[in-house]
């Protein structure tokens, strides 16, 4: 017989349940992840956990949604003008001299374009490049993947569109571009730089190699990328009317997520002219992030109705005493060390209620008084997705691609290298924090 208890309970027992049984099926991959989350934010619905209503107007952030589409839409129509290959391509050939100017190279423009257009959709754009600089210049493209998924990581950490947490954590914090570069700029940049020293003394055999470079780069044409010139810069205006919305969005009196919209629509204005166009920029969109991220939203809504995430900010503040330094690093270390092994989407869908939950009970009435949580989070999944390369959209495109063209690009590879970097970032993140930001 059911006791009286249990029957009260069953609500936050099957929220829970149904979180982990989702988290596990996303991550390990096993079925489709947009679609596992999707089964089972309806399943808290029609259970009623999670009340309809409360789904639509505020577990799920509307405004991180349209800017999610927006920048796949923007990152999909941009590939057709080659204006991404055409410009990088370019620049490579200027410093093609040696390896580790090749290198340096990559790696900016990696970050980059993960700050202007994400990090998923910046590595999907420059792997095919990278792979064929490889092949031209014989050697091993390993290194130069490696060095791009990190800095897509990093450069998307900065922005707030540079990656799918930062539009989640940026939409619930109500913090633009402008906010993100001048916290999280300064350390991503000082992290390039260690990692690019690094690397080029990991792979210093690969890095001296011998022969005419210059020439052999020369012998590509990055014209034959721009399918048409006028359209190319066409797309470069709009994409420079994407960082300008972004950064200034609030003056504008628009959300982040309308600026994207707006922005998606001009792109595919400039550079789609058929409807199989239209479909190729379709099938280069991420719906299945897009589905666990809808889905997360109820799913830590479920967490959030039956009590679950106010009991766990209860047990964190009293870990941390209420200190709020503490409690930030604490965030930092827990989101760092998950998004280093992880899909760090559930992790941040279930940590923003998290935060708030914490301001509600320490009687925060400022959210500036919240803002060192909110960077904490920020900081540590944007560092730790580096570690693994199922730890980031970036990482696991890298290895698909590099498959794809015949490279071996294992994750045991990736990993006997980037993971202790990633632990050492992590350690050289939570000293900036406390020092720079809390």
């Amino acid at each position: 017989m059911i006791s009286a208890i249990d029957t009260a309970f069953w609500p936050v027992y099957t929220a829970a349940a149904v979180f982990a049984i989702v988290y596990v099926l996303v991550v390990t991959e096993k079925i489709n992840g947009g679609l596992a989350a999707i089964i089972g934010a309806l399943a808290l619905l029609v259970l009623g956990i999670v009340d309809w209503n409360a789904a639509l107007s505020h577990h799920i952030a509307l405004n991180t949604l349209l800017l999610l589409v927006g920048m796949m839409i923007t990152a999909a129509a941009v590939d057709r003008s080659g204006i991404v290959h055409f410009t990088a391509l370019r620049i490579v050939q200027m410093v093609s001299g040696s390896l580790p100017a090749v290198l340096i190279v990559v790696t900016l423009i990696a970050a980059l374009t993960s700050a202007t257009l994400g990090s998923g959709p910046a590595l999907l754009l420059l792997a095919p490049l990278i792979l064929r600089i490889g092949r031209t210049l014989r050697i091993g493209p390993v290194p130069f993947l490696i060095m791009s998924v990190i800095a897509c990581n990093l450069g998307g950490m900065t922005t707030l569109a540079g990656s799918v947490p930062n539009m989640m954590i940026g939409t619930a914090a109500d913090m633009d571009t402008r906010a993100f570069a001048a916290h999280l700029l300064q350390p991503a940049l000082i992290l390039l730089i260690v990692h690019v020293a690094l690397l080029m003394l990991i792979f210093r055999r690969e890095m001296k190699g011998s022969g005419d470079r210059k020439a052999e780069l020369a012998s590509l044409n990055p014209s034959s990328y721009l399918t048409n010139r006028s359209q190319a810069l066409l797309s470069l205006g709009v994409l420079m009317l994407l960082i300008a919305g972004l950064v200034w969005h609030a003056k504008l009196n628009m959300g982040s997520g309308t600026v994207a919209l707006v922005s998606a629509l001009l792109m595919l204005a400039v550079n789609v002219r058929s409807g199989n166009e239209l479909r190729q920029v379709r099938e280069r969109m991420d719906f299945k992030t897009l589905g666990v991220l809808i889905g997360f939203y109820v799913l830590a809504g479920g967490l959030v109705e039956t009590g679950i995430t106010g009991e766990i900010a209860m047990r964190l503040l009293e870990l941390t005493n209420e200190n709020k330094t503490l409690t930030a690093l604490v965030l930092f270390a827990v989101s760092g060390l998950f998004s280093a092994v992880l899909d760090p989407v559930p992790l941040i869908a279930a940590s923003i209620p998290l935060i708030q939950t914490i301001g509600l009970q320490m009687e925060v009435v400022r959210p500036a008084d919240l803002q060192g949580l909110w960077w904490a989070l920020a900081l540590g999944s944007g560092i730790g997705s580096s570690g693994t390369l199922a730890g980031s959209v970036a990482g696991v495109l890298a290895a698909g691609l590099a498959q794809k063209e015949g490279y071996r690009f294992s994750y045991l590879s990736y990993l006997v290298v980037a993971f202790p970097l990633t632990l050492l970032a992590l350690a050289a993140g939570g000293w900036y924090l406390y020092a720079n930001i809390l």
